[in-house]
């Protein structure tokens, strides 16, 4: 297999890992920080606890900075010359891919919201004011920020740092692509003017966290957009580069996930600050194992799995009236199959719902492109 075409099977053979990854993001564990803990972390409720904080907290959070990466990347992958006819092409692409479904499932996460609540107040006689509230509240902020948190993190200079997120609370992530989408000509030129220096600038505000908090504009988004276009406007093979530096980034990327997992990620100062070096190791590290695999056990990707990512990612957190969301359904269903009755059921429950989530939102994917094709295809980012 060819350098590119062992590059362009990687990105593939990551998406629906990635996407898992994210589900274990949204499991929130109930787990104590290491240095707090009251009972014997060889325990198995202790093994729970070590367990909960690395695939939640601490390994999974190289998710989404390695989909900007790639986003970045594959962006300007035929843009060694600017190009303002191909700028527009790529940009009702994305109209199709990214605004046109983030819109959509903001709409119908709101809607089903509504359902969800007058439900509650025809069977149980919940108040009709919180309905109008919750109209009146979220309003058009439902398309960008009306999710808020992480407000107890500080930046170097000890600013107070927080997050934010449409109605689809996922979907942050669209939020901010849809930004830098639109941001490229000023990317390209940036790289084109200033080279590794601006990537080194960005590393900085990323590690740091001296940003703007307007919500759309998170460093996490520009500074790995912005690398993966790095990349591909200077013709680095991604796999190449790993391969190249895996001595540097391996090494790295397990050292920085112990120490934070350790310290509890982000939940800690001092897990807050070495968090950023796992991450950026743990990008390349990703690339590095996944083309291990493919090179060795010769495992194509999976077109239903890849075409499926999007939807799973989309779809995952969706109030649904009565089942609520997918994930707390299967992790409802799987829970009332395997009893919590022990810390060893509390592991099996933890570990297998994601995936079972990620079945459930395929099957619906599958049935939802037989009964509406067509439709199916907006809410799937045109996939």
């Amino acid at each position: 297999m060819c350098p590119t075409q062992l590059q362009s099977v990687t990105i593939d053979t990551l998406r629906f890992p990635l996407a898992i990854m994210v589900l274990f993001i949204h499991m929130e564990p109930y787990v104590t920080n290491l240095f707090e803990v009251d009972y014997s972390l060889i325990s198995w409720h202790g093994i729970y606890n070590i367990i909960g904080i690395l695939f939640s907290h601490v390994l999974t959070h190289i998710a989404v900075p390695t989909f900007f990466f790639i986003s970045g990347f594959l962006f300007f992958i035929n843009f060694q010359e600017w190009s303002w006819e191909k700028y527009k092409k790529k940009i009702n692409s994305r109209i199709k891919t990214l605004l046109i479904p983030y819109i959509l499932w903001n709409a119908v996460s709101f809607v089903l919201i509504i359902l969800s609540m007058s439900a509650r107040v025809i069977l149980k006689g919940h108040p009709i004011d919180d309905v109008y509230a919750f109209i009146t509240e979220k309003s058009w902020h439902i398309f960008y920020d009306c999710h808020v948190w992480g407000t107890d993190r500080v930046n170097w200079l000890g600013e107070n740092l927080r997050s934010t997120a449409p109605l689809d609370l996922p979907l942050w992530f669209l939020r901010d692509l849809i930004v830098v989408t639109v941001l490229t000509p000023v990317i390209y030129y940036a790289i084109k003017r200033l080279g590794l220096f601006l990537i080194v600038i960005l590393f900085l505000a990323y590690v740091s966290r001296i940003w703007t908090l307007l919500p759309g504009f998170r460093i996490t988004t520009l500074f790995y957009f912005t690398t993966g276009a790095y990349f591909a406007l200077n013709k680095i093979n991604i796999v190449y580069f790993a391969n190249k530096y895996k001595l540097i980034f391996v090494p790295i990327c397990f050292i920085t996930m112990v120490a934070t997992t350790i310290f509890d990620g982000t939940r800690t100062v001092i897990g807050h600050n070495i968090y950023p070096f796992f991450i950026c190791s743990g990008v390349f590290t990703v690339f590095y194992v996944a083309s291990i695999c493919i090179t060795k056990c010769n495992i194509p990707p999976n077109k239903l799995l890849i075409s499926s990512c999007f939807f799973i990612y989309a779809i995952h957190l969706v109030v649904f009236p009565i089942i609520g969301t997918p994930l707390t359904f299967t992790r409802r269903v799987l829970h009332f199959i395997i009893p919590r009755n022990t810390d060893i059921e509390e592991i099996l429950c933890y570990l297998i719902s994601p995936f079972l989530t990620a079945y459930l939102c395929i099957l619906l994917l599958m049935i939802a492109r037989q009964l509406f094709p067509k439709l199916t295809l907006y809410f799937s980012g045109n996939k």
